[in-house]
């Protein structure tokens, strides 16, 4: 059984078959589903990753360099943008941000722009990471049919296996989905801190604040049509 990311809460990318009319599966057409698996699955990292940019921009415009609260808690997944669940997402943001924002500061300001500059560059080897993961995947799958081209049946079972790969999906709304998480974060992170911030910013951001901000988040996210990704 060849080692491939599973994610089961979305669908497939290939369309439904009568299996009492399909064709007998062949290296060609097995070829074709991975590059239209590969595809799929290229767009749908690439989608996550302005996902969380669009959501860390939301978020640092609101608490500025007050990022500094968050504090990562959970081991993250290996390849979060490879990921279906919006969790990961949270945490690759909170693991990133305080130290993106340190990077785009100017005097007590932070800059939008430069967080969204400095937050790609530091997503780049995580896109990079998924990719070849597909890459691999798709070599995996690409070898076992070379070698078993002269074996119908394996050759069925593995489009069976082809088949049931999956890609996540982004909804419109989920940069604000992000948002909202990290919002929440902060405000539980913020409720730990006992001692001044080392770059002396002592001033933080209300818990009315944060409500305030996360219930218009919540509205944009109503407003969104659903793409399919849980949260």
């Amino acid at each position: 059984m060849v080692s491939v990311p599973r994610i089961d809460s979305q669908e497939s990318v290939f369309g439904a078959e009568d299996i009492t009319t399909r064709r007998p599966a062949t290296t060609t057409a097995l070829d074709a589903r991975l590059s239209v698996w590969g595809q799929a699955a290229r767009a749908a990292a690439e989608r996550r990753a302005d996902a969380l940019l669009g959501g860390a921009e939301l978020y640092v415009e609101r608490v500025g360099r007050h990022s500094e609260v968050l504090r990562l808690r959970a081991r993250r997944p290996k390849l979060p943008l490879m990921d279906a669940e919006l969790e990961p997402l949270i945490n690759l943001g909170v693991e990133f941000i305080p130290e993106v924002v340190t990077r785009s500061c100017r005097l007590l300001w932070v800059d939008p722009e430069r967080v969204r500059e400095n937050l790609a560059l530091r997503l780049a080897p995580e896109l990079e990471a998924a990719r070849s993961e597909i890459r691999r995947v798709q070599a995996l799958y690409r070898r076992r049919a070379r070698l078993w081209q002269a074996d119908q049946a394996r050759l069925d079972a593995l489009r069976d296996e082809i088949e049931e790969l999956r890609v996540p999906r982004c909804r419109e709304g989920t940069p604000e989905l992000v948002a909202k998480g990290l919002l929440i974060r902060h405000r539980e992170d913020a409720g730990l801190a006992r001692t001044p911030a080392a770059s002396g910013v002592t001033h933080r951001v209300g818990p009315g604040q944060i409500s305030r901000w996360i219930q218009q988040l919540d509205e944009r996210i109503d407003r969104a049509p659903t793409m399919g990704l849980a949260h």
